[in-house]
């Protein structure tokens, strides 16, 4: 994205005497031939400097060195060469000083392949051997590991993140100093915890990240996360076979043998948003309910599935349920759902030839919770028995009901 607006940036600050480079993970994705979301540029020209050379900056983060630059209605982020303080919240730095050599910017980046900078001319700029990482297909830290996470604990869940989505594997002294740092990840807010995990379920490698995440120990301070990968693991590789993250989060839990309780809780120490909850509790329910074995697919009685949370609550499920039985290559659940909900002569209460008012009437009764309870029995019977929607037999039938509860 951008690319020709980057280049009139970098161009321009080459025209007044500065050193201009993309850098970070749009150099990294360039070089992977992948697509590329954001492109970040560094200098050796100051925020001062940067201000006074485009029109309508913004000046996103000025004490790190940053501005966001307009270039044809795209944003840009253009820092200056900096080397940063003392770490004291294992995530942010003190202070940044700004320097005139771009080697010592990329030295206090995490990953090699985060730490090369590439030209407008595409010349590569890689004083820690990112693109030979990239090649031997490994996640190695900048200089010493230990350190790296210590500075931003973050960088732990990164890692495993990148690992996720490139199915790269972790460098071995990388992977042992995230060991020896795990506990420091207790430290960084639950949102951004949240944010890589989101990414590392929707990555090309889950079970890898699931793995890895596993054997680091990251979450020694969630006994429920802990569960969650270990149990998980075997089955984590279904998730890229599911569409949406509301499936991959439901069909980890129902992996991990968690019932809709547990799933709450987590999302809530995740502090999910009230409609994620609601979506990936719900779905975990339904799996309990209809409890698929892996890969032995069965037949499931969708009509009450359908009434009690309407269609689209069961397309999320069949879909989880095709990752369950994935290696069955099972599409029969999709035809098996429509056909069903296609059968239906009424799909809600608003189908029925009959209001709650009618009800109030035809029974002479004051309203109360009786008529939301006749009106689901109803639909039951108009929808999956035959009972026809008209407003004589649905009154008959709701005459009956009654009777029975007050008898």
């Amino acid at each position: 994205m951008g690319k020709e607006q980057a280049v009139r940036i970098l161009q321009t600050l080459e025209e007044h005497g500065f050193e201009a480079y993309y850098v970070g993970g749009c150099v990294r994705d360039w070089l992977l031939g992948r697509p590329v979301h954001d492109i970040d540029i560094c200098t050796n020209a100051h925020p001062g400097d940067v201000i006074r050379l485009f029109p309508d900056p913004v000046p996103t983060g000025l004490k790190h060195g940053t501005v966001s630059v307009k270039m044809n209605g795209l944003f840009f982020e253009v820092t200056t060469f900096r080397t940063e303080g003392k770490y004291e919240d294992y995530r942010r730095p003190s202070d940044v000083q700004f320097v005139a050599e771009l080697r010592l910017d990329l030295e206090r980046r995490d990953f090699t392949m985060n730490a090369m900078a590439m030209d407008r001319r595409g010349n590569l700029q890689d004083p820690f051997d990112g693109r030979k990482d990239l090649a031997d297909r490994v996640v190695r830290a900048v200089g010493e590991p230990e350190q790296r996470f210590r500075e931003d604990a973050l960088r732990l869940l990164r890692g495993i993140r990148f690992a996720a989505q490139l199915d790269f594997a972790i460098e071995p002294g990388t992977l042992l100093a995230m060991k020896k740092t795990a506990p420091l990840l207790a430290h960084i807010a639950v949102e951004r915890v949240r944010e890589e995990l989101n990414k590392t379920w929707d990555s090309q490698a889950p079970h890898k990240g699931c793995q890895l995440l596993h054997e680091t120990k990251l979450f020694a301070y969630s006994p429920l996360l802990v569960q969650l990968v270990e149990r998980a693991s075997a089955q984590a590789w279904r998730l890229v076979h599911l569409e949406s993250l509301t499936q991959k989060w439901a069909v980890l839990m129902y992996a991990a043998a968690f019932d809709e309780e547990a799933a709450r809780q987590i999302c809530a120490q995740l502090r999910m948003s009230k409609r994620d909850t609601e979506a990936i509790a719900v779905l975990v329910a339904l799996l309990n309910r209809v409890q698929p074995d892996w890969d032995v697919s069965k037949a499931v009685e969708w009509g009450p599935l359908l009434l009690a949370k309407g269609e689209k609550t069961c397309r999320e499920l069949a879909s989880a349920l095709r990752g369950c039985w994935w290696n069955r290559r099972e599409e029969a659940v999709f035809r098996d759902l429509e056909a069903t909900y296609n059968a239906m002569p009424v799909k809600s209460v608003k189908d029925l030839a009959v209001t709650g008012m009618d009800l109030q009437v035809a029974m002479q009764k004051k309203p109360g919770e009786w008529i939301s309870r006749v009106l689901d029995t109803l639909l039951i019977q108009a929808a999956l028995h035959g009972l026809p929607n008209t407003p004589e037999a649905l009154l008959e039938a709701a005459k009956r009901e009654v009777a029975r509860d007050e008898h």
